[in-house]
């Protein structure tokens, strides 16, 4: 039976090797772009691993100590002996060219990698075990997962880094100037605070239920940013279904009453409104992943293939961070399973270099407590959550806690609500207050007296 071809170049892995061997300086530019398993031919990946083995060490490297070391571990007569070494080194090119042949042994490795996943999407496939879903899912993470260079970033001197930072600043500067550094939140007095939510960032805004959290994420998604640019959103729905998140989206930019719209008890004035909002909204890009449950995996594999399709990805949005599930079924308790995830969406954040806002519910201890304005220590289910926020928000509305009373305050139809941010990696904390309007599910700046 005819043995399959594997995707591989022989030649370029010997060359890497040659190089290597002519000058053993050079070692360390290739240990940080070639891992010993992206070698196809045995016998080079082996010398291969002894090269590392030895540079790890702190041994010169050269023809003659690789020879020695080769008689050391027993390999010499396996590998070929000084025969062997000798043909790599012959016809090497200059080494100006080894970032070329590390390229090739790295794409043909990909290649191969690609084949043992397409093999292993077939085995699932034929597996009944796990649904077409579940398989989707995971062909898409083994995918992506094969694809990565996974290139070690070179080090940059402080003398490069500053020259890049100080020119920044002054394009920055010379611009007129920025306000806001990140994606715009839509509220002044809270980008006043937070310069917006900066690129690769983990967000937080949390409250206790039906505080107002879902419409603050939502108002921000729908009308921050630059709205002239038309900023890409991805929001993932995880409590409501897409057609009430854009329900939702409707009553806030038309100011059509949301029970109005669910009753369609509506005036010719609100539909021509609606019919106007709905145009706006078909030219915008947002997205919405109606999500009943979400692992992990998942997520990192729907934002990864988003972004593959939009590399302009402005903002991610998860509603809710509690309702999502760890891949990790071994956790004992829910605070581990929470600490995973927040962990995760920090790493997507980076990853992507896309800023993630997830809500998160506050725990019941706000309830038993007086003074009912939440604290960072009311983060539900892990410490974890505020070790990984970039940025933390509290949402507090006073008139939640007065309905109960048959206060007055809980009967006005626009409320205060106060945002406190009280954690930021990167800048100040502060609190600011805005209004929200709850038939519209609409948040807008604070107007004393309203």
């Amino acid at each position: 039976m005819q043995q399959e071809y594997m995707p591989c170049s022989i030649e370029a892995e010997r060359a890497v090797l040659g190089v290597i061997l002519i000058n053993g300086n050079l070692i360390g530019t290739v240990a940080e772009r070639l891992k010993p398993e992206e070698f196809y031919d045995p016998y080079n990946r082996k010398l291969y691993e002894l090269l590392m083995d030895m540079y790890d060490a702190g041994k010169t490297v050269d023809f003659v100590t690789v020879m020695v070391e080769m008689k050391n571990r027993g390999l010499y007569e396996s590998l070929g002996g000084q025969s062997f070494l000798a043909e790599l080194t012959v016809n090497i090119p200059i080494t100006v060219v080894l970032n070329y042949y590390i390229d090739i042994v790295k794409d043909k490795a990909a290649h191969r990698r690609l084949i043992e996943v397409g093999r292993t999407i077939s085995e699932m496939a034929g597996n009944d075990a796990k649904t077409s879903e579940e398989i989707a899912t995971e062909a898409e993470n083994l995918f992506y997962q094969a694809y990565q260079k996974n290139d070690i970033s070179t080090p940059l001197s402080a003398k490069d880094l500053s020259a890049q930072v100080l020119g920044d600043i002054a394009t920055i500067q010379a611009s007129g100037g920025r306000q806001i550094t990140g994606y715009s939140s839509g509220f002044r007095d809270l980008d006043r605070i937070i310069l917006g939510f900066q690129p690769g960032s983990f967000n937080v805004i949390a409250a206790r239920p039906s505080m107002g959290k879902t419409a603050l994420a939502l108002n921000i998604a729908q009308f921050g940013g630059r709205q002239e640019d038309n900023p890409t959103v991805l929001i993932f729905s995880l409590e409501m279904s897409k057609e009430q998140v854009m329900q939702r989206m409707f009553s806030a930019a038309s100011g059509v009453r949301l029970s109005a719209m669910m009753t369609g008890l509506l005036s010719d004035q609100d539909v021509d409104s609606l019919k106007i909002v709905a145009s706006d909204l078909s030219q915008r890009n947002i997205y919405i992943a109606e999500c009943s449950s979400l692992t992990a995996t998942e997520f990192r594999a729907k934002c990864r293939s988003f972004k593959s399709k939009h590399p302009d990805l402005a903002l991610i949005v998860v509603d809710y961070l509690q309702l999502m599930q760890s891949d990790h079924r071994r956790h004992d308790n829910r605070q581990q399973e929470t600490a995973d995830i927040s962990r995760m969406l920090k790493t997507v954040a980076i990853e992507l270099g896309s800023p993630v806002v997830a809500l998160s519910q506050l725990s019941r201890d706000v309830e038993k407590r007086n003074e009912k304005k939440p604290q960072l220590s009311d983060l539900r289910d892990s410490g974890a959550i505020e070790q990984d926020a970039d940025t933390v928000i509290l949402l507090y509305r006073e008139d939640y806690y007065a309905d109960d009373q048959g206060d007055k305050l809980y009967q006005k139809q626009y409320s205060k609500a106060e945002l406190r941010v009280a954690k930021n990696r990167n800048g100040q904390t502060g609190m600011c207050s805005l209004t929200f309007q709850r038939e519209y599910t609409r948040f807008v700046g604070y107007v004393e007296d309203v």
